[in-house]
Formats: structure tokens, C-alpha cells, sequence
């Protein structure tokens, strides 16, 4: 009935194998097409950057996302799995002008823009096929062939749909605000986007410096102020203190200083402190600029309060450049204070910087200090290590600069985010009250526009006489325009224009294009072309029952669907999110392509096989939110600890089944044998408690069932029945048969290439993975039994530990074990399975409080001893069958030097020879007669 089950597994072999069966049977397709179209599960798939292998962070999250698909599907569930490419924004741009050796946006100018979407373009339609090697090899089902990609002028379609929708909707402003921007890119960034990566703040060395603000209208008194960015002071236009802190004047070399009490022992020893006021009495104190490369305003170069000022550092007194911070710019704003914007696109100084012009931010330092030095404006010179945040894409630093940009205005969302969030089970659940909800009350408004090239475009033109048109379809632009869109990319759509219905003047299209953040949030509806096409299937699966992401994405992605979602939707993206932690590289930090901090899992995978490499992520504290490092040894012992054991448990059946001439024609047996009653009890309890915990998406648990479960039925179940195998018991192979069988429907989801080849041969059935998800057997659930065969799991680890202090060989047979303080009763079967576990004579159970013990009497009689001696023989007479080459099934003639007499009957039961005669040494023939 079963093909053989070879001894030696070959896991590689094995994959391969099942990877060609499954695609031979198009079985991904029938897991599919067999499920009812009304029983629908749908789930969003973070679609990867399209160039690029993957690492082991990104073969981790499509895991967790087919650990799960597969588990519904076979819960009866219809699942649209469909791949999808990001192919936009600053990596694919950064990359080419690697290629293209371009350093600055001017270069990108310079060749042309349209020859640079082109490269992008050209660079991106590379798709990496080594991405569907490393996807199938880990076992996951999905389809390629119909994926998306977001340069699809359908997606991009979409995607301008969404930006009208919320404009119209009076959730987009264009404004001038404070936001990370990267001079090297020359164009803001998503703060998310540098939060959501820890690698992207790094600490580094920057000069500290107090500068001397002279007080206006004084000859010899002066305000200290401290700063980390010196290059910022040409734009400074005012200070700000706490006007409840305490702050003093000190006076030193003929010349007063003002700064707060608390730093003083920072800067001065025993200099005398003239005077001692509150930070409210300097407000609105005028000072002498530092600088005459711009006019002033009214209200420009004096003291103002601040909550923001702190006393752990600096001076007390806060250097004020709006438009070069949040605080700064907010304050001005607050105040009326003006903008003195000193830096061009390229984060380096403009014109009006005469000494200085052209130079760069980090350049500029030096220069500046030099100078306050030469003027006697520089108090002190300090070098500070910081956090610093550094460019994604580009390892540029970065620095808040004011700039005219798009935003969402997250505040007119944020209440309906945080209740809609209540709306989603989270796991871990900690993240639901958590981070994510954390994220929202704080997230700043989105900057979704980018002055880059290679995206979708803003979608809105605007005219001299400030008129502006905002277009949601193709359709709209083209009949506003008169002119055929034929490609949304630029420069094709900024060639087209629009007559102004107002000044009958020209309407151009705007220069930016859209955060590729957007796009990502903008996935739901943009792989269906929603709401042009397939309106019916997107309502029928929104919002997703299912997503599964790492840590990093709850700041990301979940975040930007989310806000998309409330904003378009008016309701949560999805119902259920899985939340795996970081897969850490060598240098401790996250995996990413672009650090090429990990080593290439391909040849893990052909070494050790994509269950193993999967049961290793899925049965470890990154599945639940915590972070791991990839151990090579860790999937070994994946394979020592539950692939192995497994396959040989099914070997073990196979073998015993074909040597008994076993099958299913007389039907299965509902056997007594308590062995038997507790592993069905096991199984039951198994499946009962792995489905409560997938429920919950809780895998990391489910998988750590399995490991306990395999456990129990190799070392414990097979190991104390092997007698009953070997005599061809029906009982015994019949509920084996049946546990290998569920247990392949169990853990089909986590390991689904042993599974699929175990069930096949095992049932004759297609695939395992068009079977339904098994039930529990409640009936056969005894939690009793299953008590007390724990107990006896550990007397016998008890009475082993006495074995091995004692020197004596678990086949030296003893006499008695006393096992003292047993908190209850057990039954006669029980006792005979410690028995045979120690290979004990007699077993005396003591019931009482405190710890349970174990004795043993070590003392060995020679009727023992030569039952001992008799296991000793029967060990090496085992070896020798191996040795030569010997099947279970074959049957010998056997020849010792010598034996015991009295145990001849089970030696030749136990080692499968018909007979035993003289010879000088063990001696085996394989019988044919």
C-alpha cells in the first residue's frame, strides 16, 4: 500500500520533489477553485521593492502570511492570493543615479527628466526572478503571474483618485511647514520614514558651541545661547527661555553673562553671580543680531518663552531659526517672527550667505565657528555625541528645513483613526493600546508630495491667476486637457495643460510627485483599479480580514492604510494584523538590502529545507513582536528536533505496516490500550488547543504544541510500544496510522512539504492541502490520563538521573523502584509502563505531600546480571544486522560464540532470527528459504 520511506532523508531532494508535484497538479490553483465563492477570506500583501534578493526579514513575513492563508484555506476559506512589486520612489531612483554615476538632482536635470524615468522604468521592469526561487522554496503559495505593480497606470490611476478624494474632502492643504528633508535627494521625507528603520538615526560627533548674544543698548552684557548646528546661526532671529526657570548674571573678564542657575556649574566656577531673576523678566529683551545677511522684522531678534527649553544641557537659553526646526518654526509662527532661509535645495548656502555661499551644511560648521571667534562671539567650543537622523536611500544627513509642500491634514483624522483602531484584534495585543494607537495621537501632518521624477503624480494644475484644478481619472484630465494621456509618469504628463476656466491663461501641472507612501496606502484599491473596475470584488473583501507585517511597518504601512482607509472608507483597513518582530543581520541591527548586512539564505534553504527554515521562524518570539537573530544552528536544530523525529516516526509505521502486511481494507480499530487512548488524547488535545491559538493568530504557540507533540510521540509513545510494533499489534499500528495521518492535516500549515509528502503516501489523497482542517475528537480528550502520563514522563526522567549517578546501564535490569510522595492514585497499566521504562522488576508507589522522589535498588543479583548481559547481546546483535546491510523486515539465522540460554526465545524475537548457532563471533545470514 506504501511506496518504501527512505532512512536517509534529503530535504533539498524532498522540496524539489513536492515543489514540482504541486505544480504538476496545479494544487495552488485547486486550494483555490475548490472553495465556495460566497466563503470568502481576504488579506492585503506589503507588496516587496521588484529589484533586489530577499533577506531573511522579508522571507519572514511572506511565512507568516502562508502559515496563516494556508490554515484558512483549509478551514474552507477562498483566498485571492495575488504578488504585488513596489516600484516607485527614492530606492528605485537612488539606485539608478548610482548606475548612471549622477550626484545631485541637477545632474538628473541635466541628462533629462524624461531619460531618467526612463532608466527608472528600464530598471524596474527588471523583476528579480530570483525572488520566486526564494518564495516557493519556503513554501509559499501566491500568484505571481497576475501580480500587480504600482507603476501600472491602472494603480496610478487609482492612487489619483485617492489624492482627489481626500482633497475634496478638505484633507489635503498646500502649506509651508517644518519637515525632514534630505539635501542630497533634494526633497522632503515622511518622518515615518526615517522612524520606522532604527538604522536611520546614528550617533554621531557635532560641535557644541555657546555663542555670546549681546543685549541691545548694553556695552558689556551678553546672553548665552548653545547649539549643535552652527550653521543654522545665520538664520537665527530669536532666543527663548522658561520664564518660570531661575537665571542669572555672572559677571567675568569685565563682562556679564546671562544664562539659566541650573547650568552655571557648566560654565563658570567662582565667578560672582550680580544678580538672580526669573526667565520672565528677560521677554521681549532685544539683542544685537549675529549676522546682517537679512532684514529683521518688528519683532525679530528678541527673547521669547518657550516650554521647549530644557536644563540638561546647553545654557538654558534656545538659538531660534525658524524654518530649520519644529520648535523654532512653531515659535515663530506663534510670535510673528520672519524666515530667514539660508539654504538652497541642495542644503547649501544661498546668496544672501555672501562669505559663504555655495557651501554645504556640514561644511559650513567650521567656517562659522571660525568666524564667531574671530568677532569674540564664541563662549565656548564643546564636541557632542547625538542622534542624528541619516537618509534612507542615500545616507545623507538629514535637517528640518521649512518647505513648501502637500500634506494630509491628520488632525481632522485622528479621532476617527483612534476609534476605528478599536475596531482591529491585534497581535501581540499589547500593540493595539500601544504603539499603533501611540502613533496616531502624535503623527505629524503626512507630507506626501516628493520633488523627485519617478512616481505617480501629484494630480493638479494649477495657473498664474491662482486657480486650481485637481483631477481624480484619466478620463478627467483628458477631457479637461483636450490632449490623450498616454503615460501618467513624467515628463509625459507635465507636457499636457489645461485651459483656465477663470483667466482663459494656461494651467500646469504641478512638479511633484506623490510619496510612494501613498501608493502603499493606496494598495487596497489599487491592485483591483478600484473604483474603476471590479467595484463588486473589492466591497466583497474590505476591509481585509487579514495583514501581517514586521514591527516597523506598525509606522509605516498599517499606519498609511490606515489613514487612507478612515479618510476614504470612513471605517479600519483590515480586521486582523499579525505582527512579527525584526529579523536582526550580523551587525545586530534590522536586515536591510541596502546595508547587505546578512548572509544570502538561499543556500540555508538547500542545506536544510524551507520547513525547517519555516518552523524555526514560526516557533520563536519573533512571530509574537519580539526580535531575533538568524542562527544557522537554530534551524539545524529544527531539523534534529522535529523534522527528523517526525519522519522517522512515519518511517517506523511504514516499515512495520509492510512487514505485517497492514492495511485500511479491514477498517481501523478503536483500541484499548491505555498508550493508545492517551497519544489519541494528545492528538485531540493538539488540534483543539493549535486552533484556539491560530484563532488568535497566535503561531508561535500552535508551533510550539507540535514540537512537545512529536516529542511524545517519538520518545515516549513509539519508544514504550515498540514491542507492540514489532508483533505487528493492530491496535498499535492502527493509531499510529491514524495520528500520522491528522498530525500531517495539523501541521500542513507550518511544514507543508514533510506534511504533503507524508499524507500521500500515507492516504493516497491528492494533497493534503485540499483536505479540511481536522476537528477534535472531544470524546477522546482525557485530561486525566493525560495528567498522569506526565507524571510517568517524569518519574522515569527521575529514575534515570538515579540510573546514571548510580553507573548502571538503562539495560541492566533492577529490582524494585520506590516512588515516594505521589499526589495521587495511578492504575496498574501505568505502573507497568514505569516498569518498562526503568527496566524494574517490582514498582512501589508511596503516596504522600512534598516532593516527589525516586529511589532505585542498585543492587544487581546474578539472575540480573544475566538478563542484562542477555539486552547487551541483543544490542550488538542489532548492530551487526545494520552492519550488514540488514531490512527490519529480514529474517536470519544468527551465530554467537555463546549466549544465555535461559532468554534464547527473546533473543530470536528481538532480533528477527529464525535461528541461533555456534560460530567464533556474531555471525548474520540473511534467511531465504
Amino acid at each position: 500500500m506504501f511506496k518504501p520511506v527512505d532512512q536517509n532523508l534529503n530535504l533539498s531532494e524532498l522540496d524539489e520533489s513536492i515543489l514540482r508535484f504541486w505544480k504538476d497538479n496545479k494544487v495552488f490553483d485547486q486550494s483555490i477553485e475548490k472553495k465556495s465563492k460566497e466563503k470568502v477570506y481576504s488579506f492585503y500583501d506589503g507588496p516587496p521593492f521588484i529589484t533586489g534578493l530577499p533577506h531573511y526579514g522579508s522571507l519572514l513575513s511572506s511565512i507568516a502570511k502562508d502559515v496563516v492563508l494556508r490554515y484558512k484555506t483549509m478551514k474552507g476559506f477562498r483566498i485571492r492570493r495575488v504578488w504585488g512589486w513596489d516600484c516607485h520612489g527614492l530606492p528605485a531612483e537612488t539606485a539608478v543615479e548610482k548606475i548612471l554615476h549622477l550626484k545631485s538632482k541637477k545632474d538628473i536635470e541635466k541628462m533629462g527628466v524624461g531619460n531618467f524615468v526612463e532608466a527608472c522604468r528600464t530598471y524596474v521592469s527588471k523583476t528579480s526572478a530570483e525572488w520566486e526561487w526564494y518564495v516557493d522554496h519556503i513554501g509559499r503559495w501566491v500568484d505571481f503571474k497576475n501580480s500587480y505593480r504600482t507603476m501600472d497606470q491602472s494603480y496610478m490611476e487609482t492612487v489619483i483618485w485617492c489624492f482627489k478624494e481626500l482633497y475634496q474632502k478638505g484633507l489635503i492643504y498646500k502649506g509651508r511647514r517644518v519637515s525632514l528633508y534630505c539635501p542630497r535627494c533634494a526633497t522632503p521625507l515622511s518622518k515615518f520614514e526615517i522612524t520606522m528603520d532604527e538604522g536611520c538615526y546614528r550617533d554621531v560627533t557635532d560641535p557644541a558651541i555657546t555663542i555670546k548674544f549681546k543685549i541691545r543698548n548694553t556695552s558689556d552684557t551678553f546672553i548665552l545661547a548653545w547649539t549643535t548646528t552652527p550653521w543654522t546661526l545665520p538664520s537665527n532671529l530669536a532666543l527663548a527661555v522658561d520664564p518660570e526657570q531661575t537665571y542669572v548674571e555672572v559677571e567675568k573678564n569685565r563682562e556679564k553673562y546671562i544664562l539659566a542657575k541650573k547650568r552655571y556649574n557648566h560654565f563658570f566656577k567662582d565667578e560672582r553671580i550680580t544678580k538672580s531673576f526669573k526667565g520672565k523678566e528677560l521677554l521681549d529683551r532685544e539683542y544685537e543680531p549675529l549676522y546682517p545677511f537679512f532684514r529683521g522684522g518688528p519683532n525679530d531678534h528678541k527673547i521669547y518663552p518657550a516650554n521647549f527649553v530644557t536644563m540638561d544641557d546647553g545654557t538654558g537659553v534656545v538659538h531660534i531659526a525658524p524654518g530649520f526646526g519644529e520648535d523654532d518654526s512653531a515659535l515663530g509662527t506663534r510670535f510673528g517672527l520672519g524666515v530667514a532661509d539660508s539654504l538652497d535645495e541642495e542644503g547649501k548656502y544661498v546668496a544672501q550667505i555672501k562669505p559663504w555661499q555655495g557651501v554645504f551644511i556640514k561644511d559650513a560648521d567650521p567656517l562659522v565657528i571660525n568666524d564667531l571667534k574671530e568677532r569674540n562671539l564664541l563662549f565656548k567650543e564643546e564636541q557632542i555625541v547625538h542622534s542624528y537622523p541619516f537618509c534612507y536611500r542615500c545616507d545623507t544627513p538629514l535637517l528640518y528645513k521649512a518647505q513648501e509642500a502637500w500634506y494630509v491634514d491628520i488632525d481632522k483624522l485622528r479621532e476617527k483613526m483612534l476609534e476605528s483602531n478599536k475596531n482591529i484584534y491585534w497581535f501581540p495585543t499589547y500593540f493595539k493600546k500601544g504603539r499603533f494607537a501611540i502613533n496616531i495621537k502624535i503623527a505629524p501632518h503626512w507630507c506626501i508630495s516628493r520633488t523627485r521624477y519617478w512616481g505617480t503624480p501629484l494630480p493638479v494644475w494649477e495657473c498664474a491667476c491662482g486657480e486650481r484644478y485637481v483631477f481624480g481619472s484619466i478620463a478627467e484630465i483628458e477631457e479637461a486637457s483636450g490632449q490623450k494621456v498616454t503615460d501618467l509618469h513624467r515628463p509625459d504628463i507635465d507636457r499636457i495643460t489645461v485651459k483656465c476656466l477663470k483667466c482663459g491663461g494656461e494651467a500646469r501641472r504641478v512638479r511633484e510627485v506623490l510619496d510612494c507612501w501613498m501608493e502603499s496606502g493606496a494598495m487596497p484599491y489599487g491592485e483591483w483599479h478600484y473604483p474603476f473596475e471590479n467595484k463588486e470584488q473589492f466591497e466583497k473583501g474590505f476591509p481585509a480580514d487579514f495583514i501581517s507585517e514586521y514591527t516597523g511597518q506598525l509606522r509605516a504601512w498599517f499606519y498609511y492604510l490606515h489613514v487612507l482607509s478612515n479618510a476614504l472608507m470612513g471605517s479600519e483597513c483590515f480586521k486582523n494584523s499579525l505582527v512579527t518582530g525584526v529579523v536582526l543581520g550580523s551587525d545586530g541591527k534590522k536586515m536591510s538590502k541596502s546595508k547587505g548586512n546578512f548572509p544570502d539564505p538561499k543556500e540555508v534553504i538547500i542545506k536544510h529545507g524551507g520547513d525547517a527554515l519555516r518552523f524555526y521562524l514560526v516557533g520563536s518570539q519573533v512571530m509574537a513582536g519580539g526580535d531575533i537573530v538568524v542562527s544557522e544552528e537554530g534551524i539545524t536544530n529544527q531539523v534534529r528536533n522535529v523534522i527528523l523525529p517526525l519522519w522517522n516516526c512515519y518511517r517506523y509505521f511504514v516499515t512495520f505496516a509492510k512487514i505485517h502486511d497492514w492495511s485500511l481494507k479491514s477498517g481501523l480499530n478503536v483500541s484499548r490500550h491505555i498508550l493508545d487512548q492517551w497519544i489519541e488524547s494528545r492528538l485531540s488535545s493538539l488540534i483543539k488547543e493549535f486552533t484556539g491559538y491560530f484563532e488568535k493568530y497566535n503561531v508561535q504557540k500552535a508551533a510550539e504544541l507540535v514540537t512537545a507533540f512529536i516529542d511524545d510521540l517519538s520518545r515516549w509513545y513509539i519508544r514504550r510500544s515498540r514491542d507492540r510494533f514489532q508483533n505487528g499489534d493492530r491496535d498499535a499500528l492502527d493509531t499510529l496510522y491514524k495520528v500520522l495521518v491528522t498530525l500531517s492535516e495539523v501541521i500542513a500549515p507550518i511544514t507543508p512539504f514533510i506534511s504533503e509528502e507524508m499524507y500521500k503516501n500515507l492516504t493516497g489523497n491528492l494533497s493534503v492541502h485540499l483536505e479540511n482542517w481536522p476537528k477534535a475528537q472531544k470524546a477522546k480528550i482525557n485530561p486525566d490520563l493525560e495528567k498522569k502520563m506526565l507524571l510517568v514522563q517524569e518519574i522515569g526522567e527521575l529514575g534515570h538521573a538515579k540510573r546514571k549517578e548510580a553507573g548502571i546501564k538503562v539495560r541492566q535490569p533492577l529490582l524494585k523502584c520506590k516512588v515516594q510522595n505521589l499526589k495521587f492514585k495511578v492504575d496498574e497499566r501505568l505502573v507497568n509502563l514505569i516498569k518498562d521504562e526503568l527496566n524494574v522488576k517490582q514498582v512501589v508507589i508511596e503516596e504522600g505531600e512534598g516532593e516527589m522522589r525516586v529511589e532505585l535498588d542498585t543492587k544487581i543479583t546474578p539472575e540480573l546480571k544475566e538478563e542484562g548481559e542477555a539486552r547487551d547481546l541483543i544490542r550488538q546483535i542489532q548492530e551487526a544486522r545494520k552492519e550488514a546491510g540488514c531490512e527490519t523486515k529480514d529474517i536470519i539465522e544468527l551465530g554467537l560464540p555463546s549466549w544465555p540460554k535461559k532468554f534464547e526465545e527473546e533473543i530470536k524475537r528481538k532480533t528477527m532470527a529464525k535461528s541461533i548457532y555456534m560460530a567464533e563471533k556474531i555471525a548474520i545470514k540473511v534467511y531465504h528459504g
